[in-house]
């Protein structure tokens, strides 16, 4: 390792099915990095980042990790998207005694000492998803997902949540990443032979365009019956002509439209670096702010070694785009702020719900109030 620098693996695709949002997220860490060398670096010296394109592949991300735990020699890892790509990679990070930051909303009840949750879990983002959808829509959902690790334990809170509420879940469909025509049609029939209140998607990547542009085409009015989507972001939308996403949901910790001097000074940074239509999402906010967070603990730990960084990084805050953010030491998760947004005649996300309070990390679904958006207030330090 070259001594005059704090060197750091990259891992997000530039290519495959989940491209789209993790270039997103690539570019915001490089952002991230080149504004705190710009600064002088930490300590004097600068963040070096070693990067690798994984393909949206599973194996593929676990074996660039050991490349760059054995042969790059990082001790700090940004990267992964799909939960099947962190739970390939983060056996390796664990057995390195390196460091993963993991930047993606996914499905909770995890906790690895050797990783740093900086997405959303279910408390922050379902709970507030079903409270709007519920109350604004009915409770009569249906459910259709990708095939793999994610869409089925969302899925799985997200009917727990309807259930809680009074509600139904009429159908639930699984469909493979690789869509085909043939798998969309099955949607499409299996959707109008039980005419929801709600669909609930959790299809990810390239999918996710043919997918709400058949179901417009055959009659789905989203103003009556909306998509709503956690796995759905502005990298999505950027790809879809106005009048078929209009009326879809989702929920997030961040939205690109969200008008705070912070929000926006990121969204002009990440165009200003990537081109004026570059989509700014929440995994790239995350994927952004978690480098500061690094960057604050290793500036006061003096150390990028796992057993000295870790106590650090609890101490720290930072004013991320979407609020203050720190991490939970009880589980590693990150405390943030939820919000509920919907599409508009534009095309671009208004957000419908915002938080009074940032909302402590609940992974493993402990403690949470279905009924009321508004979090239990956690204290911000200011």
């Amino acid at each position: 390792m070259d001594a005059g620098s704090w060197r750091v693996g990259v891992l997000f695709s530039e290519t495959g099915v989940t491209a789209a949002i993790e270039r997103t997220q690539r570019a915001a860490t490089l952002l991230a990095i080149q504004q705190i060398n710009a600064a002088g670096g930490v300590r004097g010296k600068p963040i070096e980042p070693i990067c690798y394109d994984p393909g949206s592949v599973p194996q593929q991300y676990r074996e660039l990790a050991v490349r760059l735990c054995d042969e790059d020699h990082v001790r700090m890892i940004f990267g992964c998207h799909m939960s099947s790509t962190r739970k390939a990679a983060l056996p390796i990070i664990e057995a390195r005694g390196a460091l993963l930051f993991y930047p993606t909303l996914y499905e909770g009840f995890e906790y690895s000492r050797n990783c740093i949750y900086t997405g959303a879990s279910p408390n922050q983002n379902s709970v507030q998803l079903v409270d709007y959808l519920t109350n604004n829509y009915g409770r009569r959902v249906f459910l259709v997902g990708s095939n793999y690790v994610y869409p089925y334990e969302s899925n799985r809170i997200i009917a727990d949540l309807f259930l809680q509420a009074g509600g139904e879940v009429l159908d639930e469909l699984y469909v493979p990443l690789e869509l085909t025509p043939l798998h969309i049609e099955k949607i499409i029939q299996r959707v109008k032979a039980s005419k929801p209140d709600v669909i609930y998607s959790t299809i990810v990547g390239a999918g996710i365009i043919p997918c709400f542009n058949a179901l417009v085409q055959s009659g789905l009015d989203m103003s009556k019956t909306p998509v709503a989507s956690l796995s759905t972001s502005e990298a999505d939308l950027v790809q879809m002509a106005p009048e078929v996403i209009r009326g879809h949901i989702t929920a997030a910790p961040f939205f690109s439209t969200l008008g705070s001097a912070q929000a926006q000074a990121f969204v002009r940074a990440c165009r200003e670096a990537c081109g004026p239509d570059t989509p700014v999402t929440a995994p790239a906010e995350a994927a952004y702010f978690q480098v500061f967070l690094y960057a604050a603990a290793l500036e006061r730990a003096g150390s990028d070694r796992y057993s000295e960084l870790l106590p650090a990084l609890y101490e720290v805050e930072f004013e991320a785009p979407q609020g203050n953010v720190k991490i939970e030491r009880l589980n590693n998760h990150t405390h943030l702020w939820p919000r509920v947004a919907k599409v508009n005649a534009r095309g671009e996300y208004e957000i419908v719900h915002e938080p009074t309070a940032r909302v402590q990390p609940d992974p493993f679904m402990l403690e949470h109030r279905l009924g009321s958006s508004e979090p239990v207030p956690q204290p911000v330090r200011m």
